[in-house]
């Protein structure tokens, strides 16, 4: 899946999240990609689309999310890697050192594996996106040692301040944990 643009809203309200969703869909000629509960009990809606519809349709949604709005991420050119890493796709892949990102929120866990993409060498292996999570959200990066620590460098230091949990780097996994994980042993 290829879009010039993302945005996505995420709210303390369902309700809400509901009609956010109606409201930037009517706003412009964007995709909804997703829209649906997340733990516990917010809701979020990501739209895809070009860059000025989606501008557009995150500004009415942010406009009428107001308080409720938990987060939210706007991004031209997201790494191709990020849509089959949301929904499992990627598997059997060759393990060498992981990061594990986790986050307070979904919109943060999407910009910071967008962001950790574009500047190391890195495989996204798994994205979590809220669900049976407590609302966290977490990703699994994969490379050499080297480029894992960079990807983790630059998550650390560019996270919106309170919504990094937790970052781990595991040099040479034990290939319990690549089995578990869905990668294959080097």
């Amino acid at each position: 899946m290829k879009f010039p643009a993302i945005g996505l809203i995420e709210l303390n309200s369902i309700a809400r999240g509901i009609l956010i969703h109606d409201l930037m869909a009517k706003r412009a000629d964007i995709k909804v990609l997703q829209s649906n509960t997340i733990c516990p009990g917010k809701y979020f809606v990501l739209i895809a689309g070009g860059v000025g519809e989606v501008e557009e349709s995150m500004k009415i949604g942010l406009h009428y999310g107001q308080t409720a709005v938990v987060d939210s991420l706007f991004i031209q050119n997201i790494s191709e890697a990020i849509f089959p890493a949301m929904v499992g796709a990627t598997s059997n892949v060759d393990i060498d050192s992981v990061a594990i990102v986790e986050t307070f929120s979904v919109a943060a866990a999407v910009t910071l594996a967008d962001m950790a993409l574009k500047r190391a060498q890195v495989h996204l292996l798994d994205l979590r996106l809220a669900q049976g999570i407590g609302g966290k959200a977490y990703f699994i990066l994969t490379g050499p040692l080297y480029e894992i620590e960079e990807a983790k460098r630059h998550v650390v230091e560019e996270a919106e301040p309170g919504m990094l949990c937790n970052a781990e780097v595991i040099p040479a996994p034990h290939q319990d944990l690549v089995v578990a994980i869905g990668g294959r042993i080097l």
